[in-house]
């Protein structure tokens, strides 16, 4: 029996705990192979910007555009007549 079988609170401690150890290993591993592979800082930072870019395009976290921001602000506006 684990610790997360026999105590239910300090078995999702313990595995919160565990899936964010291994995050941070795959992290790790992938900043490991992706130094490597890219030969100076700055080649690394536009790759890992890349990837970050392509991240937010796929989880839909994009920014609203900023035309899009002023139309709604200006039609929210009191119009004097």
């Amino acid at each position: 029996m684990t610790m997360a079988q026999s105590d239910g609170r300090a078995g999702s401690r313990n595995e919160v705990l565990c899936l964010a150890a291994g995050v941070a290993d795959v992290v790790a591993e992938g900043l490991r192979v992706l130094t490597r592979r890219m030969p100076g800082p700055a080649e690394v930072r536009q790759e890992l910007r890349a990837r970050g870019e392509l991240a937010l395009r796929r989880s839909g976290a994009a920014p609203e555009a900023h035309m899009e921001v002023l139309a709604r602000q200006a039609a929210a506006r009191p119009h004097d007549g």
